[in-house]
């Protein structure tokens, strides 16, 4: 689910460039502290190549490693490099032994660069990535939308006698790759292979325009919605029941976030799909989840609970006046309010020049369709329709979407219409699925675990059953 927090600030690296191939690399790593997410590690390398001096990026949590960013020294003796296509520079020093890396990195905010010396990369601990061999097939998955847009994914197959029933994973907010990874997890393929394993297929695919899903161009996800990305999966579904190997009597989906919004959607438009997995999806209005949202995210993030009261009530009064049209200078004035907030917050100075910067930003964030249309879309009407089963799974530990105020709501339709909604709530788990202390997003990368095995289990189990019976 997008974190709608105006003045959160992240290293954004989501695009692919070459590696420079080196002569000499000196790594240092360490920490920066990026406000309300916490720790990020990060890895810088001083390389001396045939070309000049490159300075190597390398943030393991995002998956970005030895990104060459070219390098020039100052007369002062610094190092200074930039990245324009992510906002980003860098100005460091080494010291006299080469043992320490100081300076400061610019993004928006300024970050403290005080990295030591290191004789290699540290790698992510992520004991759930699967190992081959396989026993499953692997095969490469591609479709055609109606818009012209191609879709890709992958399909594994179990091994022994089919056909299988299958699943079809929907990721959640942002352009998400196959795997749904994120802070150095692979939470897709982790499912896929357990699954699998298990005699489920499963169809994981890259969403439009990231990976091997080619739009022709970019620019039109900025009018995108959960609507839109709704007939991908449907796509993808019927590019699943085409194979043999699967019985298109058995196929259904798992959307995670803003993928368990999309796959009521989904099961609206296919009155053949199975069962729909809803892990951490919203059962309420947009609004009323990202006010509460962003209360509990400053609030795992150390600020105190006044404050973050006062966040949600300014952002709640944000999305009512959005809803009733109020004009831009009224909407302004609450922009403002809501960013001096959460500034304070974050404990965080900014220039008049920031400050405004931010606010414009804000404001041009609340009209893009994608937060117009999921502010105001009320998802239960929609799986209220749902005729066949649902598993709505939730954390007792998730900030983002909130266990508590959405499988209540969830719930409610089970009680009040007798849809075939299964209800688990697992105590102690994060956004991710993960066993998290807080359910802070900065826990996001630094816990081991990709998805809880008990939920991996549940989820299992309650598709074997459903799909038998059929």
């Amino acid at each position: 689910m997008k974190q709608n927090t105006i003045s959160q600030f992240m290293l954004w690296l989501c695009f692919a460039i070459g590696s420079a191939s080196a002569e000499e690399t000196r790594l240092y790593s360490g920490e920066i502290q990026v406000p309300s997410l916490g720790a990020l590690n990060m890895t810088l390398g001083v390389s001396v190549t045939d070309e000049g001096t490159v300075l190597l990026l390398t943030v393991p949590a995002q998956n970005a490693e030895n990104i060459p960013l070219t390098a020039n020294y100052t007369k002062e003796g610094a190092i200074a490099a930039e990245l324009p296509q992510a906002g980003l520079s860098f100005v460091v020093f080494e010291n006299d032994d080469r043992t320490l890396l100081t300076g400061e990195m610019h993004q928006g905010l300024v970050f403290e660069i005080n990295f030591t010396r290191v004789d290699e990369i540290a790698q992510l601990v992520r004991p759930q990535n699967p190992v081959g061999p396989f026993p499953y097939d692997t095969r490469e998955v591609t479709a055609l939308h109606p818009e012209g847009h191609l879709l890709q994914g992958t399909l594994t197959i179990p091994s022994g006698r089919g056909p299988f029933p299958c699943a079809v994973l929907i990721s959640g907010s942002g352009q998400q790759d196959r795997d749904e990874s994120l802070m150095g997890h692979k939470p897709f393929l982790i499912i896929a292979d357990y699954l699998s394993r298990r005699g489920i297929a499963v169809l994981r695919y890259d969403d439009r325009g990231v990976g091997g899903s080619v739009m022709k161009d970019t620019n039109d996800l900025k009018d995108d919605t959960s609507e839109d990305f709704a007939t991908d999966a449907n796509v993808m579904v019927h590019a699943a029941r085409i194979h043999l190997e699967i019985d298109s009597r058995r196929v259904g989906v798992i959307g995670h976030s803003e993928g368990g919004l999309i796959g009521p959607m989904v099961a609206l438009q296919d009155d053949k799909l199975a069962f729909v997995v809803m892990l951490a999806g919203p059962g309420v209005i947009g609004y009323e989840l990202l006010g509460l949202q962003q209360g509990l995210h400053f609030e795992s993030a150390g600020a105190n609970k006044e404050i973050a009261d006062k966040i949600v009530h300014a952002s709640l009064s944000m999305y009512e006046m959005m809803q009733d049209g109020a004009n831009n200078v009224d909407l302004l004035q609450q922009m403002e309010e809501l960013v001096s907030l959460q500034l304070a917050a974050q404990e965080l100075q900014f220039t008049e020049a920031e400050f405004a910067k931010t606010v414009e930003e804000g404001l041009e964030a609340m009209a893009l369709p994608w937060l117009q249309f999921f502010l105001f879309y009320d998802p239960l009407p929609t799986l209220a329709k749902v005729s066949c089963p649902v598993l709505a799974m939730n954390g007792t530990k998730d900030i983002q979407v909130s266990a508590s105020q959405n499988l209540t709501a969830i719930e409610s339709l089970k009680t009040d219409y007798g849809n075939d909604i299964t209800i688990v709530k697992l105590e102690g788990l994060n956004h991710l699925f993960q066993p998290a202390i807080t359910g802070a997003i900065s826990e996001y990368s630094q816990i081991e675990t990709t998805f809880d095995p008990e939920a991996l289990q549940i989820m299992g189990e309650w598709i074997k059953e459903i799909t038998d019976g059929n």
